[in-house]
C-alpha cells in the first residue's frame, strides 16, 4: 500500500516537473483605453490602409479596453521609384518608400504626433505579374513594420499632461 502511494506521488511529481519552459513569454501590452483608428491614403484601392488599420487595432485595442475619445489618425503615402539605370536606360530594381504621419488626439487636443518612413526594394523583371506581386509583398512588409513601430511608440507614450479619455 505504501509503495503505491509513493509510486503515485513520484509519478505526479515527475509529470508536473517538465524541464521544458519557454525562454520568452509573449506579453500582450495593451492600451487601457479603446483607440479609434483612422487611416488615410491618397490611392483609392490601397490594401496598405486596411492592413495597417487591422494591425494597429490588434496591437492597441483589446477586449478589456474601455471606451474613450482617443483617436489615432495615420496618413500613408507610397512612392515607387527606380533605383538604378543600366546602359540601355532600363531600371533593374525598384525602391518602395512608405511615409506614415500619425497623430494621437484626446478630448483636449494633440497628445503626440510624428512621422515614420520605411524603404524596401525588389528586382524588376519582364514579368508584369511578378512585378505586381513583388510590389504588394514589399508594401505589406513595410506597412507591418511601420504599424508595429507606431503602436510601440504609442504604448510607450509619456505625456506632460494627463490624458483625458
Amino acid at each position: 500500500m505504501k509503495i503505491k502511494i509513493i509510486f503515485t506521488i513520484f509519478v505526479i511529481y515527475f509529470l508536473s516537473s517538465c524541464a521544458y519552459k519557454p525562454l520568452y513569454k509573449r506579453t500582450n501590452l495593451y492600451y487601457p483605453h479603446k483607440v479609434k483608428i483612422v487611416i488615410k491614403s491618397k490611392e483609392k484601392y490601397e490594401n496598405n490602409a486596411s492592413t495597417m488599420k487591422l494591425l494597429l487595432d490588434e496591437k492597441l485595442n483589446s477586449k478589456g479596453s474601455k471606451d474613450s475619445n482617443l483617436k489615432l489618425v495615420v496618413s500613408i503615402e507610397r512612392v515607387v521609384s527606380g533605383m538604378g539605370i543600366n546602359k540601355d536606360l532600363s531600371s533593374d530594381a525598384l525602391m518602395v518608400v512608405i511615409d506614415a504621419r500619425y497623430i494621437l488626439l484626446d478630448k483636449r487636443g494633440e497628445l503626440t504626433s510624428g512621422r515614420l518612413r520605411n524603404t524596401g526594394s525588389f528586382n524588376y523583371t519582364n514579368n508584369n505579374y511578378a512585378n505586381i506581386i513583388s510590389l504588394e509583398d514589399t508594401s505589406k512588409k513595410l506597412v507591418r513594420s511601420l504599424s508595429t513601430d507606431i503602436a510601440d511608440l504609442i504604448l510607450a507614450l509619456s505625456t506632460k499632461r494627463k490624458i483625458s479619455p
